[in-house]
């Protein structure tokens, strides 16, 4: 049998405050429910962030309730975790799409029971597919894993459901050790990480599906959004793109030239466009003038003039001719530390207790650990305004 995998597909987002954007996002999740309907897959497993927001707006919420109506009238079960962006102040709205028989969220509370010092994790079983998991917060997540205990049923497929980030995509942006998830499921799959990937534990695939479409400027560099249909008679999957609005991007060395000489190259980029998003990045240093003289507006007036959706310019790489820049080559970080403080005129007082500030701030520091140290600096300030 096969099943349709896709996640992360932000609901009710407005890149640029723009409303195409969020219909752009839409028509992205229109054509994966359209593709499960046409398939006919036995089940939908999204991994998490189907809204942007916990509480999304009236128009988002009637335009889900009618896909996700689809699947229901096709005798489709849609399994989903709740991801980070899922869940409000209060109560989530993944709930009253549960009530409805909608989705079946594997990340409510129903699914989690105490047992002496033990988590019991439970799921649901659907057309011959098993399903749990655990919601996307990070909160003590390991120590989670490490007391859960699953009731792994038999003869179905069996799915366990999360939304984290493992350290063989990033070690970095990590929330979860891999070797903490439960054995003896046929496959894993996850969200929160915007770009498909794949990766193995304890022989079976683990599986990141990414966004449905580009979130934020980072994620404008991608083609690769779209969504993954797992055959389960032999174990293998395909990744179908998905058709979104395009995006164009172009990085323009500025080195030695003006600001008006900037703004004639980069006119010069802009032909006629289709309702793409253009990007311009601006680099290197200016031979004159300052950056805050380039007429970002001209720009966006032409774009919208040669029909693009969008166009922004960026010139946070672009220095200034009395820019001195910090220099990181073979230095520690304390030492990139000082000398960004003193390009900003910190005298060596200020630096340090800007430097402490920031160790405070820094991860894996014990709560009597980060006490101790506002506690001197705290008596720093004291020392000083005295």
């Amino acid at each position: 049998m096969k099943i349709l995998i896709f996640g992360d597909t932000h609901l009710g987002k407005r890149n640029f405050k723009i409303k195409q954007r969020e219909e752009d996002f839409e028509n992205a999740f229109s054509q994966v429910i359209n593709h499960a309907l046409t398939s006919k897959v036995e089940a939908v497993i999204h991994s998490g962030d189907l809204f942007d927001s916990g509480i999304p707006s009236i128009s988002t919420m009637i335009f889900c309730i009618k896909e996700l109506g689809k699947l229901k009238n096709g005798n489709i079960p849609f399994f989903i975790t709740a991801g980070s962006h899922d869940v409000g102040s209060g109560d989530s709205f993944l709930r009253v799409l549960d009530e409805l028989g909608l989705i079946i969220n594997v990340s409510s509370k129903k699914y989690y029971s105490r047992d002496d010092d033990a988590i019991i994790i439970t799921g649901e079983k659907r057309n011959g597919v098993f399903v749990c998991g655990l919601p996307g917060r990070n909160n003590q997540i390991n120590e989670v894993l490490e007391i859960a205990r699953i009731n792994i049923p038999k003869n179905c497929f069996r799915v366990f459901l999360f939304h984290h980030i493992i350290s063989d995509i990033n070690p970095l942006f990590s929330t979860l050790k891999k070797s903490c998830l439960p054995k003896g499921f046929d496959l894993y799959v996850s969200g929160h990480w915007h770009d498909f990937f794949e990766a193995s534990y304890e022989g079976k695939k683990l599986l990141y599906p990414g966004s449905t479409e580009r979130c934020d400027f980072r994620e404008m560099h991608s083609d690769s959004k779209g969504f993954i249909v797992y055959d389960t008679d032999n174990n293998n999957f395909s990744f179908e793109k998905l058709s979104i609005r395009k995006s164009i991007i172009f990085e323009i060395n500025c080195t030695n030239l003006m600001p008006d000489e900037i703004i004639e190259k980069v006119r010069k980029k802009i032909v006629k466009g289709n309702g793409e998003m253009l990007f311009f990045v601006l680099k290197g240093g200016l031979k004159g003038g300052v950056k805050s003289e380039i007429n970002l507006y001209e720009i966006y007036e032409l774009a919208a003039e040669m029909n693009y959706l969008f166009c922004k310019i960026y010139t946070g790489a672009l220095e200034n001719p009395e820019e001195k820049q910090t220099i990181v080559h073979k230095k520690s970080i304390n030492e990139i530390e000082k000398e960004f403080f003193k390009n900003k005129g910190f005298n060596n007082k200020e630096t340090l207790l800007a430097q402490e500030i920031i160790n405070v701030l820094g991860s894996g520091k014990s709560s009597q650990n980060i006490e101790e140290k506002i506690n001197n600096i705290i008596s720093w300030l004291k020392g000083e305004m005295i």
